[in-house]
């Protein structure tokens, strides 16, 4: 008899202890005792289940919503700080937005003012050859200049494109 309340006792203490353990663990099975929104900035990112007192949210949409990068390796989910954040991202945009702006200043600058006038010079100085020659010499390279500026715009708001892309997609 002394076995048995023994054998009883010490199964009790195992099967109890058990179910303590798994409860930490695991929450299969577990009442879930409420359903919160999870907001930032008055947006609706996500619910979260509260279990046991505990509020369990999805990992990925609080990353997203945080800037935080996010990686699964087996059975392990790794956050790290976003190489891009927001800020960052909005930082970069105005910056190419006003160098797109100053370059197209200067384009109109140079197509209305600057190139016109060594036009001038050149159809007033015909009789004299080599001056004409170097007024047609100097607009030709202001007209390069305006070409190259032309591209240089052209892969500025390529840029600005992928920028407007990756802040979409944050």
């Amino acid at each position: 008899m002394k076995k048995f309340v023994s054998g009883f006792v010490v199964g009790a203490l195992l099967c109890l202890s058990t179910s303590v353990f798994a409860d930490s663990v695991n929450l299969i099975g577990q009442r879930v005792q409420g359903v919160f929104a999870v907001e930032q900035g008055g947006e609706h990112i996500a619910n979260a289940v509260v279990v046991g007192g505990s509020a369990y949210a999805p990992v990925r949409a609080l990353a997203e919503a945080t800037g935080t990068d996010i990686k699964v390796e087996g059975k392990r989910i790794i956050m790290s700080e976003s190489s891009t954040s927001l800020a960052d991202l909005q930082a970069e945009r105005d910056s190419v937005v006003a160098e797109i702006a100053k370059r197209q200043k200067n384009i109109a600058d140079l197509q209305t003012n600057i190139i016109p006038m060594f036009d001038a010079q050149a159809a007033e100085l015909s009789t004299n050859g080599k001056l004409a020659d170097n007024a047609r010499k100097t607009a030709d390279a202001y007209r390069t200049v305006v070409a190259e500026q032309i591209a240089e715009i052209a892969d500025l708001q390529a840029r600005l494109s992928e920028i407007d892309a990756e802040i979409a997609a944050l």
